[in-house]
């Protein structure tokens, strides 16, 4: 048996490499890397099945999403996404087309990684399970002390002030969102040196505050004290994030600056994720040792399948080329109405404004006195 790791080549976010080790700790070698936007591309060197753990975060080419049918998947720690709106186009979760979703019944139950996908699966029919996220399956580094700072990931510029001005701790600032493409022509072994010095950044900390799922899940893992700040304004996080609440502790954003924060005495973690992480090892770990023979007759060959993939990846292009081309005459369109719709407003304010007038000059002597005149003056005629 071969085994594949998913990762997110042109990532931004070194969260997507964390979730990637997570995963490969399971592995006892990893025989391919699988990019995650490129999944129905993926072909082995030869006919066969190669496991790969599927924990992701799904998906930005939403024109791109089909699995390869080499992947032996295990689906744990899985999200999905609802596109509201695109270039005048209501998405929702069409990318989960017909072929998506009968790959994902076929293998299920698929375990999701937050309850708003949870709640997808459920409306789209798949059988499925909150597993939580493969992060919080991560160990101590056995090498790594305690440390005398704090950690703030994500914060902005006056929470970070905010932060600094109650405590005499260092306060190191990370930032895990990065240039796109920036690890791209990597290797493994390199991204992978880079998530350990982060994760033992981590653990070695005081306390770690953020607004971030793929820092406080970890913390958790590694024992570190970690305050989470929830931030309510965007609907999505109520159940991606708020899937986790009860996991950690956290405050409102917006109470930030209101609450007296003890930053010398933190307070322990909750031990809740303790369950959710023996499940998750538990998982991973059978579908990794489990050696049963798997029944390769079903696969395409690798010709014909490349064959296949090579038209429909060409037919892709050119729907990809025309949808560009309508999203720019959309944009275009939006940015007309745009226009024309404060040119409206600003008419109507003008509008307003002249009535405005009109009424102060009605209401004036010299405009009452002149009144009466044109009066007098129609009754001449």
């Amino acid at each position: 048996m071969k085994y594949g790791l998913l990762y997110y080549k042109d990532t931004n976010n070194i969260g997507d490499d964390i979730q990637s080790y997570a995963a490969s700790r399971f592995m006892p070698r990893i025989d391919y890397m699988i990019d995650r936007e490129h999944l129905n591309d993926f072909v082995p060197s030869k006919k066969e099945y190669v496991k790969t753990i599927m924990n992701a975060w799904y998906i930005h080419d939403i024109f791109n999403f089909d699995f390869s049918p080499y992947i032996y998947p295990l689906f744990i720690s899985i999200f999905f996404k609802k596109f509201p709106y695109q270039a005048g186009v209501t998405v929702g979760v069409d990318y989960l087309n017909d072929s998506v979703l009968k790959t994902l019944k076929k293998y299920s139950p698929v375990g999701t990684r937050d309850k708003h996908t949870l709640k997808i699966m459920n409306e789209l029919g798949v059988d499925s399970y909150f597993s939580g996220c493969l992060t919080l399956t991560l160990d101590k580094f056995k090498d790594v002390e305690k440390g005398d700072y704090i950690v703030a990931v994500g914060l902005t510029r006056k929470e970070l002030a905010y932060l600094k001005s109650k405590t005499k701790r260092k306060v190191i600032e990370f930032v895990q969102d990065v240039e796109i493409g920036s690890f791209s022509e990597e290797t493994w072994d390199q991204r992978k040196k880079r998530v350990e010095a982060v994760l033992k950044l981590y653990q070695g900390a005081h306390l770690v505050v953020t607004n971030k799922l793929h820092c406080s899940l970890p913390c958790l893992a590694l024992e570190t004290p970690v305050l989470l700040l929830y931030d309510t304004s965007f609907p999505e996080n109520k159940d991606r994030i708020g899937s986790y609440i009860t996991y950690l502790n956290y405050i409102k954003r917006d109470e930030f600056f209101n609450i007296d924060l003890n930053l010398e005495n933190p307070k322990p973690n909750p031990k809740k994720y303790l369950s959710i992480r023996k499940q998750l090892i538990e998982m991973c770990s059978n579908f990794i040792s489990d050696d049963k023979k798997i029944d390769i007759r079903d696969l395409p060959d690798l010709d014909v399948y490349k064959s296949l993939l090579y038209r429909n990846n060409a037919q892709k292009q050119v729907i990809i080329k025309h949808f560009n081309i309508l999203s720019t005459k959309y944009e275009k369109e939006c940015l007309k109405s745009s226009k024309l719709f404060k040119e409206l407003n600003d008419l109507k304010y003008r509008n307003e404004e002249l009535e405005n007038e009109l009424n102060l000059m009605k209401n004036s002597r010299g405009w009452r006195f002149l009144e009466i005149i044109r009066k007098i003056l129609r009754m001449r005629k």
